[in-house]
């Protein structure tokens, strides 16, 4: 039991947090499913061995009572466990080049692309992207945001490691300098842009869906039955947008109504 709550708390923490959020691009899924996958390893060598580096709860029982552990039970669950992981994310890895297309297109090869999805016409996407590569001014914004999402990362592992959550939620966020680079490119691309853009709401919508309707169960619950359909849909608007108005501002710009 002490293994599994752990394991469950390594999952939580490090990989479903991360990824089952509003805006997460693709690409980042499949990197921590894929990170996930390889951590599950030293686990099990961990298990195996009966060192127990990476469960320090079942190692504390194990140690203070001398009770018996069945690691080969728990080996076995991880390593069913990557093989499911795996098995259920096996077309990131074979779409890996299409993913990497949004933040590394100066190195993409459009073959190896998958284009199919997304509508998208192979000759006008060879020759757009051969003018983005060759292009200076056009390349140099994807050169650039590599930059900043090496920053950014920086930062993210900095404010993690000295727990500035607050912080943490401060800094750009990496959708939006990926959707800034995009966007600025000319309509002379239009075809490296619709896939880039393909690629990049992937997930989005599913998961604004989702939220959309779990939202909707919340507002819309027994007790209101006068609820019409406009209000059911201005509640779904404040509940789901992530414009955040400044009502210190705004208040200070309106005058107070005082009772005579």
């Amino acid at each position: 039991m002490a293994a599994k709550i752990q394991l469950h708390g390594k999952y939580h923490n490090g990989t479903k947090s991360k990824t089952a959020r509003k805006g997460q691009p693709s690409l980042r899924l499949a990197c921590r499913s894929s990170l996930f996958r390889k951590k599950l390893l030293p686990f099990v060598e961990d298990l195996e061995s009966c060192k127990l580096l990476h469960f320090k709860n079942l190692k504390q029982y194990r140690d203070e009572t001398n009770a018996t552990t069945d690691t080969n039970y728990f080996s076995m669950a991880l390593r069913n466990m990557k093989d499911g992981f795996a098995e259920r994310f096996e077309q990131f890895k074979t779409n890996k080049s299409t993913l990497a297309f949004i933040v590394n297109p100066l190195n993409t090869n459009t073959y190896e692309i998958n284009i199919e999805p997304f509508g998208i016409d192979a000759g006008s996407l060879q020759m757009q992207l051969l003018d983005l590569k060759t292009k200076d001014l056009w390349s140099g914004k994807f050169t650039e945001l590599k930059s900043k999402l090496e920053v950014l990362e920086a930062q993210k592992c900095m404010h993690t490691a000295q727990h500035k959550w607050t912080a943490l939620k401060e800094i750009p966020r990496v959708e939006a300098l990926i959707f800034g680079a995009w966007n600025s490119l000319p309509e002379c691309c239009s075809e490296v842009k619709k896939l880039a853009y393909g690629v990049l709401t992937i997930f989005l919508s599913t998961y604004s869906c989702k939220q959309a309707f779990s939202c909707m169960n919340i507002i819309k619950s027994k007790v209101r039955s006068q609820l019409t359909n406009e209000n059911l849909e201005s509640c779904l608007k404040l509940k789901t947008t992530s414009y955040k108005p400044d009502l210190i501002k705004l208040s200070k710009g309106k005058q107070s109504q005082c009772s005579h």
